[in-house]
């Protein structure tokens, strides 16, 4: 084959090739940083010289895949295509006419290989060029996964479905854990709003969504999908969703998920079809529920991940997973963080929810209650997308607990431990520590109220494992055996959505919770554990508290033990006295540790302001805090400032 019949149209000279392949690789950005001299690309060619790494490592992070391959497509030569292909062992067979952009999509992969070898790669160009691979469609996997993934139950609706487009609202994705961290960090943080699976690739072609319970990895993943199958017949790309949440050992990654789960929606998706597809980079697998894998199996789920990515590097991987020890064992994978709502995102998801109700003036009181003091106190329940969801579909609800925080957050608890994930079909929520919620919810309770009384609402694992091994309530259990500190952390991250990690640390997805279930664990107690604790707090300054929420809504559960178990103790200890005046002392020594005065000389002041044409400003009262939290709660009670 000589010069006159060149494999790529216009471009004969040995110069003149290596070029066309550099340029081909990169936008008309990057062609500064290409060599001048025709002599560079002449010694390239000869072997008598090699590209720079550095050069390479250009083409690595800017490869423009689908600009190579349009120009390769327009350019090769047709009269000698055959030939080319047959010196890359890709074998044809007798009448049949070479696909020229498969072939181009193929010297994509091998010239993008030898750049990430920095020269050097295996021979991939008979590994890619698979007809049936590329661009081949697949209708009724597209049509019957699409028609699957469509729609969504919206939480706490009763089971009402409304189209994911319609109702969806993106969480900004974001390298980084939270705006704040690693601000100092070397690395710039890379954000991603709107999301698909094709921005998320620009960063990475293996990435695990971080998020914790409620931020809605789940559905991101539903959204990635749908977005992806309806641009099946143009591109060929075929996503793959699986259900990880039932890994067990025994399972095969490849054959019992990916393949049993293609198969289940168009029989013609055979397992030999499959893989070629995965060989040839056509598949985007999307895993769901890394973290609700059972501790037995991750080690057999960590090794099968690693070699499936081995085995199929060039396919696009996206797990989604609360950060926890499961996804911190898988290697390879990058980490994009779901970011709370904006007030723009939540404003959104309003709008969005309530399209159909023609009273405009309840998204209006909807606004309201989220912009309210006590939910501005309480963010969690605006950034959420769960939490938030529920404020907006449970609003009619919601508003009348204005002022009984009890009621809001044993609804709020009940609807996320008992009834979220109701809509994950064929999924029965599953405790690791306990059999079912009300023995979770027993155990926590105690957690809750143990640590509330000590001021913790963040803690270290030692601090976390020392608080569990000291419940009470673990030992009385119908199977106290699974009832360990991981299954409990697994279960008040994952399952009840209560907790979530951060960093090293476990804290509480809103401290409200915290005080409920004091709360509760007291009103259920014994009255003379309550009157111990009663005993307690006689001590406790005011401010080793965030506010008297708890305490409200123990009031709240029973006015009556509140009273006989809390007040009516320290007011007997306070008034046994033998007169009237010890009884005043008592009652101002236990109140307060220290009085402050003002003297005000009336007269004087009068004498002054007249002679001087001047006006009096009256001094800012003394305020003296009761000296501890008891005192302040008989305060409350009695409506004294």
């Amino acid at each position: 084959m000589g010069r006159s019949t060149g494999g790529i149209l216009g471009h004969k000279s040995k110069e003149k090739i290596p070029e066309y392949f550099m340029k081909a690789a990169l936008i008309d950005d990057y062609y500064d940083r290409l060599p001048t001299s025709n002599s560079s690309y002449g010694k390239w060619f000869d072997g008598t010289r090699k590209p720079e790494d550095v050069l390479w490592g250009l083409i690595v992070s800017h490869f423009d895949e689908d600009g190579f391959i349009d120009k390769l497509s327009k350019d090769l030569n047709d009269s000698v295509l055959r030939y080319i292909m047959i010196g890359f062992n890709i074998g044809l067979h007798e009448g049949e006419t070479p696909d020229k952009r498969l072939f181009a999509f193929a010297l994509a992969k091998q010239f993008y290989a030898i750049a990430q070898g920095c020269g050097n790669a295996d021979e991939i160009v008979k590994d890619f060029y698979k007809p049936d691979a590329y661009i081949t469609v697949f209708q009724e996997y597209a049509n019957r996964t699409k028609l699957k993934y469509e729609k969504t139950k919206t939480p706490f609706s009763d089971g009402e479905e409304r189209l994911l487009e319609d109702v969806y609202v993106c969480n900004i994705l974001s390298s980084r854990l939270s705006a704040t961290k690693n601000r100092h960090s070397r690395t710039q943080e890379r954000t991603i709003l709107n999301a698909n699976l094709d921005s998320i690739s620009e960063y990475s072609n293996r990435v695990i969504l971080v998020a914790n319970g409620g931020m809605g990895k789940s559905m991101m993943l539903q959204y990635l999908f749908l977005d992806s199958i309806k641009k099946h017949l143009q591109t060929g790309i075929l996503p793959i969703m699986i259900e990880l949440r039932d890994f067990s050992e025994n399972s095969d990654l490849f054959n019992d998920y990916i393949v049993k789960t293609v198969e289940t929606f168009d029989e013609n998706l055979t397992k030999k079809k499959v893989s070629d597809l995965m060989s040839s980079g056509k598949c985007q697998i999307l895993l769901d529920g890394a973290d609700e894998i059972d501790l037995s199996d991750v080690n057999s789920f960590q090794r099968q991940i690693a070699e499936l990515t081995d085995r199929y590097p060039y396919n696009q991987y996206v797990m989604a997973s609360r950060d926890c020890d499961i996804i911190r064992g898988v290697q390879g994978f990058a980490k994009l963080y779901l970011r709370p709502f904006t007030s723009v995102q939540s404003s959104a998801l309003i709008n969005n929810l309530l399209a159909d109700f023609e009273d405009e003036t309840i998204k209006d009181e909807i606004a309201a209650l989220t912009e309210g003091e006590y939910l501005q106190k309480h963010r969690v329940f605006a950034s959420n997308p769960m939490l938030l969801t529920f404020v907006i579909m449970k609003h009619l609800h919601v508003n009348p607990f204005e002022g009984k925080k009890r009621l809001f957050y044993r609804t709020v608890y009940d609807a996320i431990v008992y009834g979220h994930d109701e809509e994950k079909k064929g999924y029965s929520r599953v405790f690791r520590s306990t059999q079912n919620a009300e023995e979770f919810t027993k155990v926590f309770k105690e957690f809750c109220a143990v640590t509330y009384m000590k001021h913790e609402t963040e803690f270290d694992l030692d601090t976390f494992d020392e608080y569990f091994n000291n419940l009470a309530t673990k030992d009385t259990l119908e199977n106290p055996n699974i009832m360990s500190s991981k299954n409990f952390i697994h279960d008040a991250c994952t399952t009840a959505c209560m907790m979530y990690e951060e960093d090293i640390k476990l804290l509480y997805i809103d401290p409200g919770f915290q005080e409920y279930l004091f709360a509760l664990y007291y009103y259920s107690a014994d009255p003379e554990e309550l009157k111990t604790l009663g005993r307690t707090l006689w001590d406790i300054p005011i401010i080793d508290f965030d506010g008297y929420d708890a305490f409200e809504m123990l009031y709240e559960f029973s006015l009556e033990k509140f009273e006989s178990c809390l007040l009516k103790p320290y007011l007997h200890n306070i008034f046994n006295g033998t007169t009237e005046i010890e009884k005043f002392v008592k009652f101002l020594r236990h109140g307060y540790r220290e009085f402050e005065y003002q003297v005000i000389d009336t007269d004087k002041i009068a004498k002054y302001t007249s002679e001087n044409n001047a006006d009096w400003i009256s001094l800012k009262p003394i305020i003296i805090e009761p000296s501890n939290i008891i005192f302040m709660l008989l305060l409350q009670q009695l409506d004294i400032d």
